[in-house]
């Protein structure tokens, strides 16, 4: 498909080493076909898409997993806790995910005011962002020109509280794993009638 259009990519260099998040601008629904095919191929680049509008089919639901997709459905200033699990999921694994911060497409129109939680996700995890401009998917015809530019990896200076987040995300989960410990020991006691 790639074959069809004029495709200028500029900034390959500037590609960190994995875990890290892509963050592109969104013109249309097909522009994650104009960025990952330029990453790496390992580890595979998993996108973010939301829930009411990409998973609206069931054949969606079924196809879109395999191909890296994963729902996250924000609502009304909500989170969306499925989702932003799978994301540090990913990032833990040393994966890669792609997201489109501005929320909805700009469909050529100037890059809409960003979501701050792509902030969020790269000082949490700990990861560089790729940032991505993709130009021309707007207007998209065959033998059209699409420029893909990557820019320097922006790495987020992770505050004073982050080590101490950790400490405590560390607390937290020895205390759960203690505890699910002596549920399990509790059940193998018990005497079966």
């Amino acid at each position: 498909m790639l074959h069809l259009f004029r495709i200028n990519v500029s900034g390959l260099e500037n590609i960190p080493s994995p875990p890290y998040i892509i963050a592109a601008n969104h013109q249309a629904w097909f522009d994650p076909a104009f960025i990952i095919p330029f990453f790496p191929e390992a580890p595979m680049v998993y996108t973010m898409a939301k829930r009411e509008t990409v998973f609206n089919r069931a054949w969606k639901q079924r196809l879109l997993p395999l191909v890296g997709v994963f729902p996250i459905s924000p609502h009304l200033g909500e989170l969306d806790e499925a989702g932003l699990r799978t994301v540090y999921q990913i990032l833990e694994r040393g994966g890669v995910v792609l997201i489109f911060p501005e929320g909805r497409y700009s469909r050529g129109r100037a890059l809409r005011p960003l979501k701050v939680g792509i902030g969020h996700f790269a000082l949490q995890a700990g990861v560089p962002i790729s940032p991505v401009a993709v130009r021309g998917t707007d207007a998209l015809r065959p033998f059209s020109k699409i420029d893909v530019t990557i820019g320097p990896p922006i790495r987020p200076d992770p505050p004073a509280w982050w080590t101490v987040g950790q400490k405590v995300a560390q607390v937290v989960d020895n205390v759960q794993r203690a505890i699910t410990a002596g549920l399990q020991r509790r059940r193998e006691r018990r005497p079966r009638h």
